[in-house]
């Protein structure tokens, strides 16, 4: 929206009421600066909230009020025509520079026009340590699994040549005989010598079968500090 005057001797915008008294195109002697007052304000109360419009044309007006008050200098005290014309230019250009910065900072991306924020009430944390929820039966019962992926399942002959569940539960009670109230590792007491790799494996998936089936009936208590640790073996009393 413009801000149009129709004053004595002049009718149109402000703005160009400036660029042409700064060309000597219009006699801004005869321009009455209490009529300009009047219609600025009038201007303003119309457009309460467009607080930059209403700046750009107080510029102008000012602008306009110093190089009338100027030219009515008496005789004395004026000053050259060219330095006077050398002075309005001054302002013109500082004030179009001042119009330009504004832009471009208007123009910049604003919060609420151009993107939104959102505040997160929650506070969270990232923890670069993942601890499984599992516990020790879980971790024996996962390595069974995984160290008979993929093998094809055989008929064997003779079925003798493997430990059962109660081979391991007969080592466990040995170790229990020998020492009451220990710990123990669950392994020590496997046969030191295999006769083959089957056999040393048929071992540990008895042992380990009968740890866990001992522990479902409460007879005894598995441990292990960490992962990759000792599993350590003691009777429930």
């Amino acid at each position: 929206m413009q801000l149009n005057l129709n004053i004595s001797g002049y009718e149109g915008p402000l703005d160009l009421l400036l660029e042409l008294s700064k060309k000597q195109k219009v006699d801004i002697r005869k321009i009455s600066i209490l009529e300009l007052a009047n219609q600025y304000l009038d201007f303003i109360d119309q457009n309460v909230n467009q607080i930059k419009l209403s700046a750009d044309y107080l510029v102008m007006a000012s602008l306009l009020a110093l190089l009338k008050s100027k030219l009515l200098l008496p005789e004395d005290e004026k000053i050259e025509e060219e330095d006077l014309q050398e002075d309005i230019t001054q302002r013109l250009i500082h004030y179009a520079g001042i119009k330009k910065l504004s832009k471009k900072i208007f123009d910049l991306p604003q919060n609420g026009r151009d993107f939104q924020t959102i505040k997160i009430k929650n506070k969270f944390t990232i923890s670069s340590k993942i601890v499984p929820k599992v516990d020790l039966q879980d971790i024996i019962l996962k390595y069974v699994i995984i160290n008979n992926r993929g093998k094809t399942i055989k008929m064997l002959a003779d079925e003798t040549d493997l430990y059962s569940v109660e081979d391991g539960i007969k080592w466990l009670n040995q170790i229990f005989q020998i020492n009451e109230n220990n710990w123990f590792s669950l392994f020590e007491f496997l046969p030191k010598v295999f006769k083959s790799s089957k056999k040393k494996k048929s071992a540990i998936v008895s042992i380990l079968l009968a740890s866990l089936n001992e522990v479902s009936n409460g007879k005894i208590l598995l441990s292990q500090e960490s992962h990759f640790e000792k599993i350590m073996v003691k009777e429930r009393k």
